[in-house]
């Protein structure tokens, strides 16, 4: 039994290691002056869409999605420079 509880912990404190930091939540990002200062050069949904970037965007599909209301002009990446 103990053996069982040791790789239960041992599970529950890798994946709390994995997971991403509460301060890191997309969902807090309200502008693209708040994406800016995470992402300097904004993010992208897919590498395809990076790459007609100047400079290198973060690349984060569910990243994209949470501030996609932030690319007005259509091109894949929020908050370019």
């Amino acid at each position: 039994m103990k053996k069982k509880m040791t790789n239960v912990v041992v599970a529950i404190a890798i994946f709390g290691l994995m997971s991403p930091p509460v301060g890191a939540n997309a969902a807090t990002l309200k502008n693209c002056t708040q994406v800016r200062a995470k992402y300097k050069n904004g993010i992208s949904k897919s590498a395809s869409a990076a790459a007609k970037q100047k400079a290198k965007p973060k690349v984060s599909a569910s990243l994209y999605k949470s501030v996609m209301k932030m690319d007005r002009d259509g091109d894949g990446t929020a908050c370019e420079k």
